[in-house]
């Protein structure tokens, strides 16, 4: 389980390097940016925002989560989270203002159902 939640905190890590720059980006960098920097962050800027994740087989055996589970899926949904926003950043250096917005749509979702 320790592995997963390295490999989650990898994915934010990558999701957070792989980053656009807003300056260079397309028509909906301002929309992107405000959602960026609407994720609360602790003082290491470590994300502290909670997303949502697909409910896991063992929540619907209904075992009780220990607070390693809950810990994984809390990162699972933030490495997700990050992920639609830097796919959305890579849509929009690339002009594609559409797709751009639904992704962006669907990480707000993912934060807000």
């Amino acid at each position: 389980m320790t592995r997963k939640v390295y490999g989650a905190l990898g994915v934010i890590a990558l999701a957070a390097t792989l980053r656009i720059a807003s300056a260079s980006a397309g028509p909906c960098a301002g929309e992107i940016a405000d959602f960026r920097n609407s994720l609360s962050r602790d003082k290491n800027s470590e994300p502290t925002f909670v997303g949502t994740a697909p409910q896991s087989i063992a929540a619907q055996l209904e075992h009780q989560p220990t607070r390693e589970s809950v810990d994984h899926a809390k990162k699972q949904a933030q490495a997700q989270i990050l992920i639609v926003v830097t796919q959305a950043e890579a849509l929009d250096s690339e002009g594609k203002k559409s797709e751009c917005r639904n992704a962006l749509t669907k990480a707000k979702l993912r934060l807000n159902p």
